[in-house]
């Protein structure tokens, strides 16, 4: 009887140090994934790499200085679900991996790019991409936020998955801005710098000095 009781929370634990290892796993790959697409973004003309950053940085100073859009943003990216509601395991990922306004901004571009042949002002796209990656990253970090210290392995196991997924359609969507920017590239150097971070850490923390 006792053993039928305890083995839910023997799974309990397992899966949570499952997920603990997981974590330290994947953020080498993510700081890895991160340094790729900036060295990919320094490839872009000045004028797109800046407007990027300017977007990021334009999003960052007004959630922190003047407004925190998250109803804002809970409220249109409702729309979302509804876009996706036809297919029931994407229905209910796609609010935390998707965000609306870039759909909304490919489409305008595909809109004003491809069918009118306008390729003025390309530089606005890249600015309100990185706007509003930031917002979607902050907002579901904001509404995934916990409190209680048991729970943080969840928060950060959750967390570490959406920036590796939004990482890597942020780049799908740089690429349909710029084809030469390359996704491809963006894993490639990801892969690669998080295993030499993760191998040098393992070192540090598990190979006796020789001396």
């Amino acid at each position: 009887m006792q053993e039928k009781l305890s083995s839910p929370n023997s799974s309990k634990r397992l899966f949570q140090f499952v997920k603990l290892i997981c974590i330290i796993g994947i953020f080498p790959v993510i700081i890895g994934f991160i340094r790729g697409l900036i060295f990919e973004i320094a490839k872009l003309e000045p004028l797109f790499s800046k407007s990027l950053y300017w977007g990021i940085a334009s999003y960052l100073l007004l959630h922190i200085f003047l407004v925190e859009p998250l109803k804002f943003y809970k409220k249109t990216q409702r729309f979302i679900q509804v876009i996706f509601g036809f297919f029931s395991p994407l229905f209910k990922v796609s609010y935390y991996i998707i965000p609306f306004w870039v759909i909304i901004l490919i489409v305008i571009y595909l809109i004003f790019n491809k069918i009118l042949k306008f390729e003025q002002g390309k530089f606005l796209f890249f600015f309100f991409s990185g706007f509003f990656f930031s917002m979607h990253i902050v907002c579901v970090a904001k509404i995934l936020k916990v409190d209680e210290l048991r729970k943080i392995i969840n928060y950060l196991f959750i967390i570490f998955v959406v920036i590796i997924i939004n990482i890597f359609f942020f780049s799908l969507n740089l690429k349909l801005y710029h084809s030469e920017f390359s996704v491809v590239q963006v894993g490639r150097q990801g892969i690669d710098s998080g295993l030499k971070l993760a191998g040098a850490v393992f070192e540090q923390l598990f190979v006796p000095e020789v001396r």
